[in-house]
């Protein structure tokens, strides 16, 4: 029987069949940008996309997919 496989949700690329959504290029991207946002919650897309050397498109697809939400890591104004 062959090997299951399928795009991953950000870039699109075919990619093994795995517990996650993303492929392993779009996951570590994904830690990248969350620990760049956790260090500078009120960073702009273009910083964040500057800082971590991802494309502002994909920062955007993440998002869109319910990954790496800024407002989860921007402090509460009381």
């Amino acid at each position: 029987m062959g090997e299951f496989t399928r795009n991953c949700r950000v870039c699109k690329e075919p990619m093994k069949s795995s517990p996650f959504i993303m492929c392993s290029a779009c996951l570590k991207d994904s830690e990248q940008i969350l620990n760049y946002i956790r260090k500078h919650p009120l960073s702009s897309l273009e910083d964040i996309s500057q800082s971590t050397n991802v494309c502002i498109s994909k920062i955007e697809m993440m998002v869109s997919i319910g990954f790496n939400r800024k407002d989860e890591y921007e402090p509460e104004m009381n």
